[in-house]
């Protein structure tokens, strides 16, 4: 038995946050909502509109709006929703935990997670919030990371995965976040040259 994958799982969710906010979405694939009467949206729009809602819904917990979000971008195929999250970067910790746990479960997934990595290298080239950013998705982990990246180690390939992808758009981060995770990964042969 094949599990779903967290894409589908979270795309699944906002289906039906998006069914109980009155949104329907037609055979040709536009997108109505009765605050936009007579109105069609593109998915494009209709997913930024739905992931600041989803943002500011008073019902749904800090996970449940990571998890409507990403899934509003799975959903519509529309990477640029992750701006909703901008603010959570500087949010309080229960808020930013969510976020972060669910970015790195996606970017160990084998799927490219493409408006997960958008979104982050926005935020490493922002001063205020790229070293909080990195410790949440990989530098706070740098410690552990040897042991974990051993041959045979358990979740090796999926670890490898996250911090190939993050050290690929990592570039603006400040040197001293980043140095502690190269020095980690050092003898790893899966990522030599990355940097």
């Amino acid at each position: 038995m094949t599990l779903p994958s967290t894409r589908s799982t979270d795309a699944e969710g906002a289906r039906r946050w998006l069914l109980a906010e009155g949104a329907t979405c037609g055979a040709d694939g536009v997108w109505r909502h009765p605050a936009f009467p007579g109105g069609a949206l593109t998915a494009g729009t209709a997913a930024h509109l739905w992931a600041d809602m989803a943002v500011q819904d008073p019902r749904l917990g800090a996970e449940e709006v990571v998890r409507v979000v990403l899934g509003l971008m799975d959903l519509c195929d529309e990477p640029g929703v992750t701006a909703a999250f901008s603010a959570w970067a500087d949010a309080y910790e229960e808020t930013r935990e969510h976020l972060w746990a669910a970015y790195r479960t996606r970017l160990e997934a084998v799927e490219e997670p493409r408006g997960v990595l958008d979104s982050l290298a926005h935020w490493f080239e922002d001063g205020f919030c790229a070293s909080a950013c990195f410790h949440g998705v990989l530098g706070g982990e740098a410690a552990s990371l040897p042991g974990r990246l051993r041959p045979g180690a358990p979740g090796r390939d999926a670890l490898l995965r996250r911090v190939r992808r993050v050290l690929s758009v990592a570039g603006p981060v400040p040197r001293e976040d980043r140095e502690p995770v190269y020095e980690a990964v050092d003898g790893v042969p899966e990522l030599r040259g990355v940097r």
